[in-house]
């Protein structure tokens, strides 16, 4: 291996591994504080006295709160480490700055985040995400320029919502299914 090819390799795990840390550092921080306040203002609730919305708002805040992990490349393709480390996402065939949906669906595949990594290695440039959306990473120049389209950056976070509400309903039935099946 040349020592460019591991220095990109080497700026990619960065971007990955620091990514991964801001955001889920960030979600942390969210949901501590949105717990503290929901503790301040209701107390601690018994199953007797546990209202419908004490569970529909924490699944609607994660769905949010996820859906703005899957989409942290939608401004001007840049998460906060790539921003850190002077990455940028462009499509694949045109060279520019990916959209917010580019964006979003490169990340879906961050739910195999350890085969994500690993294929990294070996395609410093396109990870599994990357091939799907058809969008790659390069090193920002600056030369790219783009305007924050925040029409498509909200159609993507609503969009990402209603995967993350798929996927926990999906979880519902699924752990719904199993407990069935164990009374058996």
């Amino acid at each position: 291996m040349t020592n460019e090819k591991n220095r990109i390799i080497g700026i990619r795990l960065a971007s990955m591994l620091l990514d991964h840390f801001i955001m889920t550092f960030g979600i942390v921080i969210i949901l501590f504080i949105l717990a503290g306040i929901g503790l301040l203002l209701l107390g601690i609730p018994t199953n007797d006295d546990l209202p419908e919305w004490f569970i529909i708002i924490p699944l609607f805040l994660g769905t949010m709160i996820f859906s703005i992990y899957l989409n942290k490349d939608a401004i001007r393709g840049k998460s906060p480490a790539k921003r850190i480390l002077g990455l940028v996402i462009v499509d694949h065939k045109t060279g520019e700055i990916a959209n917010p949906l580019k964006s979003f669906i490169r990340n879906l595949t961050l739910i195999f985040w350890p085969i994500e990594v690993i294929f990294s290695l070996f395609s410093p440039e396109r990870r599994i995400g990357d091939h799907i959306a058809g969008t790659k990473v390069i090193s920002d120049d600056k030369t790219l320029k783009t305007e924050i389209k925040i029409g498509q950056i909200i159609i993507s976070l609503v969009i990402g919502m209603l995967f993350m509400a798929l996927i926990t309903a999906l979880q519902f039935t699924l752990a719904g299914t199993f407990r069935s099946m164990m009374k058996w």
